[in-house]
């Protein structure tokens, strides 16, 4: 009998959605890892680990005899940026808010986008998009205006951990469009981003991780986990890129932040938020997610 195929309309979606649960789940296995771990050693474990698990399949099933140099460089040029500077940016977030704001914080990338394009591009938002800015800048004044989930109590400026990872975050999704444009294998993307993310952190933190010794052996395999739950988010991700738009892709990976809270109930009793937290996490996602619609 034989299978029918899904149309990729359908599959860039379910990719999506697994990239959102992926990258959920490595904020809450994140928080396991720092209970052994300082947060400035983890992306070393992280990145590196992502690497070596991206090589083999990008080996096997990547036609390399379709190597393409520019969208080589532009993977590369990436992987300077992403995902070794979100990855800093993002554990030191988490261990100071907590997955669930952490996530939420961090996923208002089209805030960035909008204000850009109205700043430097002379555009004009329209309604909805001026109500998505207000859910958006609502959702995080909410969180800043808690101050706080279950045990742990941070400062407003820390808001800034994660909204700097979203800047940074959204400044790659066109590049990484272009460069599959070129050569369409998401595979290879992800192992070259990741190959020169590790060079960068290695160059950052390597020699002061030799003279601190070895990790937590416990510690190293949660971060391992991290860096393996972030490296199949972002195949997905760039494999949901690859076959669909960003329009459809995007505003399903916004709904991560909600993955988060669920999974934190389940798994992280002293991260339950409280109901304004709660709520801001809620507003800003819908704006978020209105937002990206519109564009």
């Amino acid at each position: 009998m034989s299978g029918t195929a899904i149309p990729a309309s359908s599959l860039a979606p379910l990719l999506a959605l697994g990239a959102a649960f992926c990258f959920a789940l490595a904020l809450i296995l994140t928080q396991y890892g720092l209970r052994t771990v300082p947060s400035w050693r983890s992306p070393l474990y992280t990145i590196g680990g992502s690497m070596v698990m991206a090589w083999p399949p990008a080996l096997l099933f990547v036609d390399w005899r379709g190597f393409d140099w520019r969208a080589g460089a532009i993977f590369a040029r990436v992987g300077c940026i992403f995902p070794v500077v979100v990855s800093i940016l993002s554990v030191r977030s988490n261990e100071r808010l907590g997955p669930a704001i952490a996530g939420a914080a961090g996923n208002v990338t089209p805030l960035f986008a909008v204000l850009g394009a109205v700043l430097f591009l002379g555009e004009r938002i329209g309604p909805g998009q001026a109500l998505a800015l207000v859910l958006v800048v609502g959702g995080v004044a909410l969180m800043a205006l808690r101050g706080g989930t279950g045990r742990r109590q941070w400062s407003v400026w820390v808001l800034g951990l994660p909204l700097t990872a979203a800047l940074v975050r959204g400044a790659i999704q066109p590049a990484i469009k272009t460069g599959l444009a070129l050569w369409p294998e998401p595979l290879a993307a992800a192992a070259i981003g990741y190959s020169f993310s590790t060079l960068v952190i290695v160059s950052l933190v390597g020699r002061r991780s030799l003279r601190a010794g070895p990790p937590d052996r416990r510690g190293l395999l949660w971060f391992l986990a991290v860096g393996a739950s972030n490296g199949t988010a972002t195949f997905l991700l760039y494999a949901a890129l690859g076959l669909g738009s960003i329009t459809v892709v995007a505003p399903l990976v916004a709904v991560f932040p909600l993955i988060a809270v669920a999974l934190s109930y389940l798994l992280l009793r002293e991260e339950r938020l409280h109901i304004v937290g709660l709520l801001g996490v809620l507003i800003s996602v819908a704006g978020v997610i209105l937002l990206l619609l519109l564009q």
